[in-house]
């Protein structure tokens, strides 16, 4: 498994154990998706809530190679999605919070199960709609850094 591969399925991994049964605020995770196929399915009104979407982001460089080896940075946008309705505001409140607490490494030294060399939970926006559109989402946005290491051509 590539780096980035391995870091995306922890990621996964951690999302869909959002779930009451782990003391999480909400069952989230087990109606996840990948993709910006999540921004159809926020228009569907048969769509059940909450869900969570997870779309990879960027792959940079994050600085130069030294020995055949390269330091990148992928990001990752996760959001939320909830029925746009009275108390919508705490919900999506809620679903940070657990967004948070599944994402982040504790005492920064798990590193993504190891397959990173650090990682950030960074910053949020919410969407709240006005009046007549049916869903709001919080979205999250995830960094690691990791190391790949060049293999030589035969």
């Amino acid at each position: 498994m590539i780096p980035s591969e391995a870091i995306y399925a922890v990621y996964r991994q951690r999302l869909e154990s959002i779930a009451t049964a782990n003391g999480y605020s909400s069952d989230a995770g087990a109606e996840l998706y990948e993709g910006w196929l999540a921004h159809a399915l926020v228009m569907d009104q048969q769509q059940a809530f909450p869900f969570i979407a997870l779309q990879p982001g960027d792959d940079r460089r994050a600085s130069k190679s030294s020995g055949g080896r390269l330091v990148r940075e992928v990001s990752h946008q996760i959001i939320v999605a909830e029925k746009a309705e009275a108390g919508v505001a705490l919900k999506l409140q809620r679903h940070l919070h657990d967004l948070i607490n599944a994402l982040a490494d504790r005492n920064n030294t798990e590193q993504l199960d190891g397959h990173a060399l650090d990682s950030e939970v960074g910053d949020a926006e919410y969407n709240i709609p006005e009046e007549g559109y049916p869903v709001a989402w919080v979205a999250l946005t995830v960094t690691a850094r990791y190391q790949m290491t060049l293999e030589p051509k035969t």
